[in-house]
C-alpha cells in the first residue's frame, strides 16, 4: 500500500501516469523523459517577455502550463495514406482569414478497438521553411472544456520512409489560445474525433 501510494505521488508530480513506470521498457521511459524536457522547456521560453505569445501582464503570474499526464496509450505509429491526386481545399483561421491548402493523405489510428482517421494538409505558405511541413490539427470530445476551444495541433514534417508517430501527448495549442492578438489554423470538421483525446495540452485560460 505504502509503494502504492509512492508511485501515485511520484506519478502526478513527472505528470505521469501512476505507477512509476515500472511497466515501461526502457525505450518508453526515454520516450516520456524526452516529453516531460520538451514540456520544460517550452514552460521556460513561454516564461520570457520577449520570445513567449503570453501577454507581458500576465506573465508575473505564469508558472507554466498545462497538461494531461503523459500516456503512451496516446502514441500511434505507421503510414499516412497519401492521395494520388492534388486535393485543393482551404484551411480557415480564427479570425476568417483563408488559407490555400492541399489534403496531403490521411492517418489510420485504434483506439479501444474502434478505428478513427485524421486527415492530413499541406498549407501554401512563402517562406520555404515550411515547405515539407503537415498540418494536423484536430478536436475531440475535451475541446471547449478542459482543452483550448478551438482545437490542438501535432506537428509533422514530410518522411521519405512514410514512417510517422503521432503522439497526442505532443498535442499543442496554437498561439491564439494565449492571446486574441493571434490568428490560428482551425482545424477541419473531419478532424472532430468522437472520443476524448485525455492527452497534450490543457487550455491555458479562456479569453
Amino acid at each position: 500500500m505504502k509503494i502504492s501510494l509512492l508511485c501515485l505521488i511520484i506519478g502526478w508530480a513527472l505528470l505521469v501516469i501512476p505507477g512509476c513506470q515500472s511497466h515501461l521498457s526502457s525505450e518508453e521511459k526515454q520516450i516520456v523523459a524526452e516529453i516531460q524536457q520538451k514540456r520544460t522547456e517550452k514552460d521556460s521560453l513561454f516564461g520570457k517577455a520577449d520570445l513567449s505569445p503570453i501577454p507581458e501582464i500576465e506573465l508575473k503570474d505564469f508558472t507554466g502550463l498545462n497538461y494531461y499526464p503523459i500516456d503512451l496509450k496516446w502514441r500511434f505509429q505507421g503510414p499516412i495514406m497519401q492521395y494520388d491526386t492534388i486535393l485543393p481545399d482551404t484551411i480557415v483561421g480564427t479570425k476568417g482569414d483563408l488559407r490555400p491548402a492541399q489534403k496531403y493523405g490521411y492517418f489510420e489510428f485504434e483506439v479501444d478497438n474502434k478505428k478513427h482517421r485524421l486527415e492530413i494538409y499541406t498549407i501554401n505558405r512563402a517562406d520555404t521553411a515550411y515547405q515539407n511541413y503537415l498540418f494536423l490539427g484536430f478536436t475531440d470530445k475535451t475541446t471547449g472544456k478542459s482543452t483550448y476551444g478551438a482545437g490542438r495541433y501535432i506537428d509533422l514534417t514530410i518522411r521519405s520512409d512514410n514512417n510517422y508517430v503521432v503522439d497526442f501527448n505532443k498535442a499543442y495549442n496554437p498561439y491564439c489560445a494565449y492571446n486574441p492578438k493571434y490568428t490560428c489554423a482551425i482545424p477541419p470538421d473531419e478532424n472532430t474525433l468522437p472520443l476524448a483525446v485525455m492527452a497534450g495540452e490543457k487550455i491555458f485560460k479562456k479569453h
